[in-house]
């Protein structure tokens, strides 16, 4: 080999050597990037599973006050149901004895009556005595 041609050639191994060197470099830039770009999406990732996970903690809260609540109007509606039943018992006591209290004046009526029309009051009796009463034959019709 002459003696020009080895600077050449150096120059040329050095040239080839730089842009693998550039070449590598552009591999390990586009490798972070990537990375960084992997690290950002797990970062995203673990925020939204943190959402979510709050978001269904807050749900269970959610469900389990909701339950209580539940449990609680099952009651007052049970509680609601025995009164009612017992305010229609003691209604329906009532309406009975209000029920025997009308019948029992309605008799009292009725034995007035029958009592009234087979014996008159004794107001009834002179007014017909004077008037020429037809059940009354002592009375002459005249006043």
């Amino acid at each position: 080999m002459n003696e020009q041609s080895q600077p050449d050639a150096a120059a040329h191994d050095a040239a080839g050597a730089r842009e693998r060197f550039d070449a590598a470099r552009e591999r390990l830039r586009a490798a972070f990037a990537g990375l960084d770009a992997a690290i950002s999406r797990r970062a995203e990732r673990a925020l939204e599973q943190a959402d979510q996970l709050a978001e269904h903690s807050a749900l269970q809260d959610d469900r389990s006050r909701l339950a209580i609540e539940l449990d609680a109007a099952a009651r007052r509606a049970r509680a609601l149901e025995a009164a009612n039943t017992e305010a229609a018992r003691r209604i329906e006591r009532a309406a009975a004895a209000v029920r025997a209290v009308l019948a029992a004046d309605a008799r009292q009526g009725e034995r007035s009556a029958h009592a009234g029309a087979s014996a008159p009051d004794p107001g009834e009796r002179s007014a017909y005595a004077g008037a020429g009463n037809p059940e009354n034959p002592s009375s002459s019709g005249e006043p």
